[in-house]
């Protein structure tokens, strides 16, 4: 009966979710560049290390077998890391000092701030805000913008039906990056960035599996330029970018 019910919570909420409108994307206008002097506070959630993520209609004893058969697999990803993207405030900070804004590295302080929701004043027209409201950062941190890159999935994923893989396990990077103007919570830059792809040729390669690391550290670089072409200057008219890049192919058929 508790497991019923369980299910039950578990399919409500999927369907609520699904109910939720989405935030469409919003290009950073080349106005942004016509500031000078102003501070951008970047924060980077992203985790330490990858995971293997699974998919698909799988029961909790279908999830114990799965776990226990991708130990070595998920023991792996535990020696991999996200360094190489996190290295990309040192590239903001470099193209935005040259356009005359300072950049600081600020650690994710929402839980201190207690964050309230934040109401869209006019839902009709095409102006657009943060979900929460960010303005008290602009005091609490002595910036003028922040720039929120948000990792939502680091690692592999595998499909399943029940505890039977459907298909090979595929590299993804998914990050939601936001550009928050703090005079107003209204958001200048928003773009839901996925990159994916399978591993080319033979990916079970125990124990270093390097075609599922080489696919890993491609796709993980491949959103890091995502962003930084999309904040780029010049890149201002081309940075509504795709929901998801390459997902059905392995990476040797990729141009």
């Amino acid at each position: 009966m508790k497991t019923s019910l369980q299910l039950s919570f578990v399919s409500l909420l999927i369907f609520l979710t699904g109910c939720v409108s989405q935030q469409v994307p919003v290009p950073l206008e080349q106005s942004f560049y016509d500031s000078d002097n102003k501070t951008v506070g970047l924060i980077l959630e992203v985790p330490v290390v990858p995971t293997l993520s699974f998919e698909g209609n799988i029961g909790l004893l279908d999830y114990a077998i799965i776990s226990a058969a991708t130990a070595p697999i998920s023991k792996h990803l535990e020696t991999l890391d996200t360094q190489e993207f996190v290295a990309i405030s040192e590239d903001l900070s470099h193209s935005l000092e040259v356009e005359g804004f300072n950049l600081v590295r600020l650690e994710n302080s929402e839980k201190k701030l207690k964050l309230s929701k934040f109401k869209d004043p006019d839902t009709k027209d095409t102006t657009y805000f943060a979900k929460k409201d960010y303005r008290g950062y602009a005091e609490e941190h002595q910036i003028d913008y922040l720039l929120k890159l948000t990792a939502n999935r680091v690692g592999l994923a595998r499909p399943y039906y029940g505890f039977i893989p459907t298909d090979s396990p595929r590299a993804v990077f998914n990050i939601t990056g936001e550009m928050i103007d703090l005079s107003s919570n209204q958001l200048l830059w928003y773009s839901n960035i996925i990159q994916t792809a399978y591993a080319a040729g033979e990916w079970d390669e125990a124990p270093s599996y390097p075609g599922l690391t080489n696919t890993y550290y491609i796709v993980m670089n491949n959103a890091k330029q995502n962003i930084l072409t999309a904040l780029a200057k010049n890149g201002a008219e081309d940075n509504i970018l795709p929901t998801e890049a390459n997902s059905d192919m392995p990476l040797s058929e990729q141009e």
